[in-house]
C-alpha cells in the first residue's frame, strides 16, 4: 500500500509539473475568449508556449546536469534550484516577448510573464525558503480559470470543484514524497494564486 501511494504521488507530480501549466493555461485562454481563431494559429501559439516554457527550461536543466552544475534532474537540493530557475525565467520572458510581438491575445503574454515573475520570486526566496513551484503552478492555473470565468463567463462550477480536488491531490502528493512541507506548499499556492487573480480578475 505504501508503494502504491508513492507511485500515485509520483504520477501526480509528473503529470502536474509546473512547466506544463502555461501551456494548459494558453489552451484555456484560447477556448474562453469570444474571438474565433483558426486552427493553425492555435497550434502555433500552443506549440510556442510549450517549447518556450517547458522544453526550453527542461533542456537547460539537462545541460546543467550534464555539466555537473546540479546533481539531480529533480532539483531536490534547495541551493541547486537557482540556476535552473534563472534559465527557466529567461526562457519564459523570451517566449512572452516573442508572443507579444506576434500579436497573440494579451492574456496569454500576461500569463507567461507572470509565470516568469513567480519563478524569479521563488529564486530570490531560495536562500531562505524552498517555496513549492508545483503548488504555484496548479494554483495559478486554478486562479486563471476563475478569472476567465469572471471575464468571459465560460467556466463551469463542476470544473471548479474538480480543480479544487486536483489542488488537494497535488498537495498530498508533494507531502507524500516529502519534497515539501505544508508551509512551503502554502507559500507556493499563495505565490501562484494571488498575482494571477490580481492581474486578470475584472
Amino acid at each position: 500500500m505504501e508503494r502504491l501511494r508513492h507511485y500515485i504521488a509520483q504520477f501526480l507530480s509528473h503529470t502536474l509539473h509546473p512547466g506544463i501549466m502555461p501551456t494548459i493555461g494558453t489552451v484555456l485562454i484560447l477556448g474562453a475568449l469570444p474571438e474565433t481563431f483558426e486552427w493553425n494559429f492555435v497550434a502555433r501559439v500552443v506549440m510556442t508556449v510549450f517549447l518556450g516554457t517547458y522544453i526550453g527550461p527542461f533542456l537547460g536543466i539537462v545541460i546543467l546536469r550534464l555539466t555537473g552544475t546540479i546533481s539531480s534532474l529533480h532539483l531536490v537540493k534547495r541551493e541547486e534550484r537557482i540556476y535552473p530557475y534563472l534559465v527557466g525565467a529567461a526562457s519564459m520572458i523570451a517566449t512572452g516577448n516573442h508572443l507579444e510581438r506576434a500579436g497573440v491575445p494579451i492574456e496569454i503574454t500576461w500569463t507567461i510573464y507572470l509565470s516568469a515573475l513567480v519563478v524569479i520570486i521563488s529564486t530570490i526566496l531560495l536562500p531562505f525558503f524552498k517555496s513549492s513551484t508545483h503548488a504555484a503552478g496548479v494554483f495559478a492555473l486554478y486562479s486563471l480559470y476563475i478569472c476567465l470565468h469572471q471575464r468571459y463567463g465560460g467556466g463551469e462550477i463542476e470544473h471548479l470543484v474538480i480543480g479544487a480536488m486536483v489542488l488537494g491531490a497535488l498537495t498530498w502528493a508533494r507531502l507524500e514524497l516529502k519534497r515539501h512541507t505544508l508551509q512551503e506548499l502554502l507559500s507556493g499556492a499563495l505565490l501562484g494564486f494571488i498575482p494571477m487573480f490580481m492581474l486578470l480578475s475584472k
